[in-house]
């Protein structure tokens, strides 16, 4: 039987064999994983004009519609608006500017449900520029060394793991998004801090020709520097009820004179019955906890804190 082939038949059978051949290889899942995006968007973040975060369905949110204005982005949510915190915008266009694929996740068919991409559980992106509009689903995130999102452009049948914490930013409520800085800026651009306690008492510390000095007496360097190192990156945690301000007594004060800065930075420590409450005068609108075992040690510390170890007592 095979003697009578002609040649022609033979080709013909060689051709499908190797055609069957090249579909198995390109349909394997290690041929798919050998061709998957390398990258999905690349966007210049300047141009970026706008965007919004659609909640995942479950946790019943308003969408949060983010728009460039002068420099800084506002939020508005239902009827709520604020300025959002520069830090998680960032995160966000710093991710669509260059949206690089680490490795490829998976058919969403397969995966969506695993990784928070199906209907109910994912979060959606809507990134706007003059020229384009992108939309993607935002699935789990991890966290580590190794942070990655996983991720699927809309329209696109498969799942990709991207680098970085996108899945974080959106998954932060509207009072995520709000800034909580207490104090920022550069140290070396700081002239004099003032210091208010309870019971009215108070003391300020001032720098003159690069060192610093409280009552003319200079202090240690490395305590002042570690100190101002950590207070410049300060911030809250969480927001608390603004209504707290109509019952809260004032406690504690800070001034910090910036040569950069036209107003001075005021952070505010009021008392409850229970616990204290903080305000910082760069976002007057965010009302934080302070916690009276730890921060409020930490930031109000007494001038001694600051002298070198062989350093004779401040006069009062």
């Amino acid at each position: 039987m095979f003697g009578k082939l002609r040649a022609g038949h033979w080709l013909a059978i060689l051709a499908l064999l190797g055609g069957l051949w090249w579909w198995s290889g390109h349909a394997s899942p290690k041929a798919q994983q050998r061709t998957f995006k390398e990258v999905l968007v690349q966007l210049d973040s300047s141009t970026i004009s706008a965007f919004t975060l659609v909640h995942a369905p479950f946790k019943g949110f308003p969408n949060i519609r983010f728009t460039r204005l002068n420099g800084n982005w506002q939020m508005v949510m239902g009827r709520d608006t604020a300025w959002a915190d520069p830090e998680p915008v960032n995160d966000v266009l710093t991710a669509f500017n260059d949206m690089r694929v680490l490795r490829l996740v998976g058919p969403m068919r397969s995966v969506a449900q695993s990784y928070n991409l199906d209907t109910l559980n994912a979060e959606h992106l809507i990134v706007e520029s003059p020229r384009m509009r992108y939309e993607l689903r935002v699935g789990k995130h991890s966290g580590g060394d190794d942070h990655q999102t996983v991720v699927n452009p809309l329209g696109d049948t498969m799942a990709y793991a991207i680098a970085g914490l996108l899945g974080m930013s959106t998954n932060l409520p509207f009072s995520g998004w709000m800034p909580k800085y207490l104090v920022n800026g550069d140290p070396a651009n700081w002239k004099r801090l003032t210091f208010q306690f309870p019971g009215g008492r108070s003391y300020a510390m001032e720098k003159r020709d690069g060192n610093w000095f409280i009552a003319n007496v200079a202090l240690d360097p490395v305590k002042i520097d570690r100190y101002l190192g950590s207070l410049a990156r300060s911030r809250g945690q969480e927001l608390t009820d603004p209504n707290d301000t109509l019952t809260a007594q004032l406690a504690y004060r800070l001034i910090v004179e910036d040569t950069t800065r036209n107003m001075p930075v005021v952070v505010v420590v009021a008392a409850l019955q229970d616990r204290f409450i903080v305000r910082s005068s760069l976002n007057p609108m965010s009302i934080m906890p302070f916690d009276a075992k730890n921060e409020v040690p930490r930031m109000f510390r007494p001038p001694t804190a600051f002298l070198p170890d062989t350093a004779a007592p401040l006069r009062r």
